[in-house]
């Protein structure tokens, strides 16, 4: 498509009454991070669209070349009970844990390996708790394993179902930067290349000898920005967020949108590959692979603005990469960052905060 639709940098809003519950907060509202400009919103001409993929439909998309430009799939864990467990996990790490993005609609939180704030690099895992919630080591340690177990769980599901180019994209930035894939193991002991789903309300499965997933993602609440181009998003879930692209260290993403509330009709958190003028219409459920350096973003949702209250209208989960995590690896990878350090960084990480992990790009 010529021209992105909707345009980029701007939030999307797909009728008046949603425009009417975000318009003061969008263009009046005390802004978390003032470094970052408001962006207008823009009430999308469904007509003007080329695709319009319904929430019961999957989709193949690709480009005049015949390459892949970006996949849908509807029904993606056949397990209702998995499903159920795997929200219960998403709801739990975004109640207990630092919302990352204060100037963006909703809460989204990091899982996984993290390099911590920009200003002082470490490795280790992400344990990014909000300091009101009181969890003793063993209750932090099991939250991370259920966290990378949906994580495992997610990433074996993209193997067995999703696009070969996406699984092969991914492969390749593990092995080309030597990572280490989302093994809670490693720093907080117990078997590695372990993990365990919930299957009938309490019924633990473990997987042993299993590949886990690649380092980080994205756990996410009512999430919503703006359309930009590049930097470490996620589409969750699709999250609510503006036009914009993003800069991570490999071509693909994935999400799972886990749950979305269709019970009052169109509620917007709908999904827009704008720059082939794209709509996925958010159902629970749903996989979407996109490749991040194209604009993208999710419209507003039908709620009251609110970075962690009111209702629930959609959740889920995304691999996502920070720009500067193969760096850290290999600066572990050399000595720069001592084994030691990283486990002791590991139990600090609570402390430091984690809002800096997503590089920033100027727009």
């Amino acid at each position: 498509k010529k021209h992105p639709y909707p345009p980029p940098r701007r939030w999307i809003v797909e009728n008046q009454s949603i425009w009417d519950l975000w318009s003061y907060q969008i263009n009046h509202a005390p802004q978390p991070d003032v470094c970052i400009s408001r962006k207008s919103m823009f009430l999308v001409d469904l007509a003007k669209l080329d695709f319009d993929i319904g929430p019961d439909e999957s989709a193949i998309f690709e480009d005049e070349k015949g390459e892949l430009v970006a996949m849908v799939i509807s029904d993606f864990c056949k397990c209702e009970k998995v499903l159920h467990w795997v929200n219960e996990i998403v709801l739990l790490n975004v109640a207990l844990e630092k919302n990352v993005r204060k100037e963006d609609a909703g809460s989204i939180v990091i899982c996984g390996w993290s390099t911590g704030l920009r200003s002082r690099t470490h490795l280790n895992l992400a344990r990014n708790l909000e300091s009101k919630h009181k969890l003793s080591p063993s209750q932090k340690s099991e939250l991370q394993y259920k966290s990378a177990s949906v994580f495992a769980l997610f990433w074996n599901l993209v193997k067995s179902l999703g696009p070969a180019e996406v699984v092969a994209d991914l492969e390749k930035l593990v092995k080309d930067n030597n990572l280490y894939r989302m093994d809670t193991a490693i720093a907080n002991g117990g078997k590695q290349h372990t993990y365990t789903i919930d299957v009938d309300g309490g019924v633990p499965l473990t997987f042993h000898n299993a590949e886990l997933a690649p380092p980080s993602g994205v756990f996410a609440r009512n999430y919503a920005r703006w359309v930009p181009r590049a930097q470490l998003h996620c589409t969750l879930l699709i999250i609510c967020r503006a036009v914009h692209f993003e800069r991570q260290p490999h071509d693909w993403s994935a999400s799972w949108t886990t749950f979305h509330d269709d019970s009052e009709g169109d509620a917007g958190s709908h999904f827009y590959l704008a720059s082939y003028g794209i709509r996925i219409q958010a159902a629970s459920n749903k996989a979407v692979f996109w490749k991040p350096g194209d604009w993208h973003g999710t419209s507003l949702p039908k709620l009251k603005p609110a970075e962690k209250g009111g209702p629930l209208l959609q959740c889920g989960l995304a691999i996502v990469t920070s720009a500067r995590l193969p760096a850290a690896f290999e600066a572990y990878h050399k000595g720069d960052i001592s084994r030691a350090q990283l486990i002791a960084e590991a139990g600090k990480s609570s402390e430091i905060g984690l809002e800096n992990t997503f590089e920033r790009v100027s727009i």
